[in-house]
């Protein structure tokens, strides 16, 4: 989940992680003003960024009501 204990903790959620392109498997590290790959082990200055984890959005709901059906 996204708040627990058992988080992966990989270059690409770190605070300090900079995209270099879109769709790149490398990232740019602030810190160490590097390149490193998304998906390795992250150092001693990890701090975890939530807002890096990529989003999966809601389903619409496929139903066949209108705003008639809700009028009294």
């Amino acid at each position: 989940m996204i708040y627990s204990e058992n988080i992966d903790k990989i270059c690409a959620y770190c605070r300090h992680a900079e995209p270099t392109a879109p769709d790149a498997e490398r990232t740019q590290c602030a810190l160490y003003k590097k390149e490193v790959g998304k998906t390795d082990p992250a150092c001693g200055k990890y701090i975890y960024d939530i807002f890096k984890r990529p989003v999966r959005r809601k389903k619409r709901l496929k139903t066949d009501f209108s705003a008639k059906d809700f009028k009294l």
